[in-house]
């Protein structure tokens, strides 16, 4: 049974010389016409609604009865009184007529919003996106239930503006062994999205107008995010060697923050090498400045052990690292998390607590559940595999009907890789025919934005969200196209 309409906003005046029928009458007419109360809502109870408004049992009887004759409302036997479907809400004019004055900030990022897409699952394809098809959706209903049941007041309260000790007690003893990020939890902070975690650090580090080094190519929405905070985003040339801090010149030195995916470069897949690193260490120092580690998939190596994390190698305490649960779990968990520097702790606490104090507590509770009884260590397991199998799936249907108009960038783990095209095939047209079509690969041309930069002509590809007949079917859509 639906519930029933809060008739909060219902007001009379006893003080007019309209009748109390007559007003409550009017006013349930026009809620109905203006569209406040929808078609099919249940209406409250003659008795109740004469409580609510001290009137009498028959004024609200009456007023029923009459809007019933008159076809806004109908009334069913046992059931109720509910409004109409046969009467359309009059148009808003308020909100046809209103003027919209936007700020400059806004009409900026509204301007390069087409720079970026929001990832879909349902297209195949899309880089970024988890088998979602082989999450343990009984496990983790198991530990949900558990966490609600066991601890359901817990979870209604706030928590440490850094997020629930359990889950950073875990995070830190699952990422020390498997990425070498050796830290206490008490360093660790919580946050419903990596975009969250950019927006606090670059208000924290950095002052309006401030230059932030992003790769390029690189992610489009990271720009975004230096454009929401009123800085300047430098170019970081990517390399075969990775990042290359060196090509930037002199004009890093007015930096103070670099973001570098530095274990699988994104979107192009190379590892950071052990020049650019060191490059990059030396520059935080001369600069008193941060590097960002967006380690994004560093989970997912397949043919060869992992890269260390930059922030087990720099001995400066420079480097602030940040992961996500989109990718080893799924995007709608809306958990991500950072690692700061000791010597930051404290004052970023502080604010973190003015602008993001918390994080959904059933959650993280879910989630420490997860981890802590070895289903997330399993799971990682099992689509290490699985990814391994789409990827030489997609690959080698690829190789076989493309031949020599693709050419594979890096490889060797994540859930994406990159094809360069033949000249021939222009990216951004093929990547619209493919989304056309329902498949979602990137037009690699997408990521660049430096003023020096050659953009690659190519496609971002993700395989890991799709079992072998869609990546099959995927790939002759793909081939026909590009004919």
């Amino acid at each position: 049974m639906k519930n029933e309409v809060f008739l909060d906003g219902l007001r009379i005046d006893r003080a007019s010389e309209v009748s109390l029928g007559e007003q409550l009458r009017n006013n349930l007419r026009r809620a109905v016409l203006e569209g406040r109360i929808k078609a099919g809502a249940r209406m409250p109870s003659t008795r109740l609604l004469a409580k609510k408004l001290k009137v009498g049992r028959n004024t609200v009887l009456n007023a029923y009865e009459t809007l019933i004759a008159e076809g806004y409302l109908y009334s069913r036997t046992g059931q109720g009184t509910f409004v109409s479907g046969n009467i359309a809400a009059a148009p808003n004019a308020k909100a046809e007529t209103a003027s919209v004055e936007i700020s400059d900030r806004a009409q900026m990022l509204l301007s390069n919003s087409d720079s970026w897409q929001l990832m879909n699952a349902d297209q195949v394809l899309e880089p970024g996106i988890p088998a979602l098809d082989a999450f343990p959706l009984a496990r983790w209903k198991k530990c949900w239930t558990a966490v609600t049941q066991g601890r359901l007041r817990a979870a209604l309260n706030f928590t440490d503006p850094r997020g629930s000790l359990g889950l950073r007690q875990v995070i830190a003893n699952h990422i020390g062994p498997s990425r070498g990020v050796v830290c206490t939890p008490e360093q660790i902070f919580i946050f419903s999205s990596m975009r969250q975690v950019l927006h606090l650090l670059m208000l924290f580090l950095l002052d309006e107008g401030g230059s932030v080094l992003i790769e390029d190519p690189g992610l489009p929405e990271t720009r975004s995010v230096t454009l929401a905070q009123r800085l300047k985003h430098m170019s970081l040339p990517i390399t075969e060697g990775g990042a290359d801090i060196r090509k930037v010149g002199p004009a890093a030195d007015a930096a103070r923050l670099a973001i570098v995916t530095a274990s699988h470069q994104y979107p192009l897949g190379v590892t950071l090498g052990e020049e650019q690193k060191q490059a990059l260490f030396e520059w935080a120092d001369m600069a008193n400045g941060y590097i960002i580690e967006d380690d994004y998939d560093g989970e997912f190596w397949m043919d060869k052990p992992a890269p260390q994390a930059l922030f087990a190698e720099n001995t400066s305490s420079r480097v602030i690292y940040v992961n996500s649960f989109s990718k080893t779990l799924f995007p709608a968990l809306r958990i991500s998390y950072m690692v700061l520097p000791p010597q930051l702790v404290e004052q970023v606490t502080r604010l973190k607590g003015l602008f993001e104090p918390h994080v959904s507590s059933n959650t993280q509770l879910a989630l420490t559940e997860f981890i802590s009884s070895g289903a997330y260590n399993t799971h990682l397991r099992e689509m290490r595999a699985l990814y391994v199998e789409r990827h030489n799936i997609l690959r080698h249907a690829l190789e076989q009907s493309m031949g020599e108009r693709i050419k594979f960038g890096p490889g060797g783990f994540g859930l994406h890789f990159c094809v360069e095209l033949d000249d021939r095939i222009d990216d951004v047209t093929v990547s619209k025919q493919m989304q056309a079509v329902g498949l979602g690969p990137r037009a690699l041309s997408r990521y660049y934005f430096g003023s020096s930069s050659t953009p690659t002509n190519g496609l971002v590809i993700g395989y890991a969200g799709w079992p072998a007949p869609m990546l099959l079917q995927a790939a002759r859509t793909f081939d026909k196209l590009c004919q």
